[in-house]
């Protein structure tokens, strides 16, 4: 039976109380486990000849000599998923484990650099910048080269990125208090010049952090402002730069031909709280084929991801590549004002 086989033969609500059993912490990540489930599921298998191997050996291992044997699956990290599908499962003959068992072990260790393939690229961040980048690799300078490359996109299409004296006094003083956090474990023999450098470094990596990831926000939502079913200009959707808070979140469907996008990733929120403790909320709905109104399943997805919201601004996208699925973009943040200048009235 290859893993491919072994995916088939469960259902993720099978495989959901053995995952919990094993490893009480994924019970945050129960979500993410479901899409990665789903996603494995629907990924064709394909040999990878510079794989760790083309089998997996299910056995119960011991990591500690007081704790109990418990069941492992190796190997199974490291490979690419598609590969991972052709392997053999190898039982050794002291486990008794269902199928379900053996499948919530096999993608706890599939999922440990990334349920999705976003997922895996953050992993692997300090790998993918420029190689030929002379500074060391920190976070000051995965964050800069990050922000950067999304300031440019930004700047292309007439959007405008405020420098760290042009944002609001207190989002300021936050950088400044986080930079001080850090400051206290600088060593007092370094010399006054040295000192103010590196705080100066601390304090611009955390402006760059913060303006990464609504940058990359931005990015995505920036296909969506031509849609004449949007009335949200870029400069309106920078003030996003301006919010107290910021909260972003990106979920694609992994849905069967039974289904529709829109529908499983309501089922899959439903699983755990969507985050609606900020003020407001943007959301971008990405879908494979372009119509003018939303369907149900569509209009039901957005009421539940703005939940109790102040105010919510959604923007509708076409991704041809999505086919049947969905992808959800969305963000909560706190502001004084809504990026439209009202509340939300649009009937969704």
């Amino acid at each position: 039976m290859t893993f491919k086989e072994l995916l088939n033969s469960v259902t993720f609500e099978e495989v959901a109380p053995c995952l919990l059993h094993m490893h009480p912490d994924a019970e945050g990540n129960l979500k993410w486990y479901k899409i990665h489930f789903d996603m494995l599921r629907l990924m064709t298998p394909k040999h990878d000849d510079d794989a760790n191997s083309n089998v997996c050996h299910i056995s119960m291992s011991e990591w500690d000599e007081d704790i109990e044997p418990h069941l492992d699956a190796h190997p199974m990290e490291g490979d690419y998923w598609e590969h991972s599908l052709t392997k053999e499962i190898v039982i050794a003959p002291e486990v008794k484990a269902t199928n379900a068992e053996i499948a919530a072990c096999c993608i706890w260790h599939t999922s440990f650099y990334g349920f999705v393939k976003e997922h895996q690229e953050e992993e692997f961040r300090f790998f993918k910048l420029d190689k030929y980048h002379k500074d060391r690799w920190d976070d000051f300078v995965y964050n800069k080269v990050r922000a950067e490359k999304y300031f440019s996109v930004i700047r292309r299409h007439g959007g405008y990125i405020p420098s760290v004296r042009e944002l609001a006094p207190s989002k300021e003083q936050e950088l400044f208090s986080k930079a001080k956090d850090y400051f206290w474990c600088i060593s007092a023999s370094m010399n006054r010049i040295k000192r103010k450098k590196m705080f100066r470094r601390e304090f611009m990596a955390h402006y760059y952090e913060r303006m990464a990831a609504i940058s990359r926000f931005i990015v995505q939502a920036i296909p969506a402002l031509s849609d004449e079913r949007n009335n949200m200009s870029l400069d309106q959707l920078c003030g996003l730069f301006q919010s107290d808070l910021f909260s972003p979140e990106t979920i694609t469907s992994y849905a069967d031909e039974n289904s529709n996008g829109a529908k499983y990733l309501c089922e899959l929120l439903e699983m755990e709280d969507v985050n609606t403790r900020l003020d407001r909320m943007v959301v971008v709905l990405t879908t494979g084929e372009w119509h003018q109104e939303l369907t149900e399943d569509e209009q039901r997805l957005c009421k539940f991801l703005i939940g109790n919201c102040k105010s919510s601004d959604i923007l509708v996208a076409t991704d041809p590549s999505l086919g049947r699925q969905v992808r959800i973009d969305y963000a909560t943040f706190n502001s004084e004002h809504p990026l439209i200048g009202k509340q939300y009235e649009k009937e969704i």
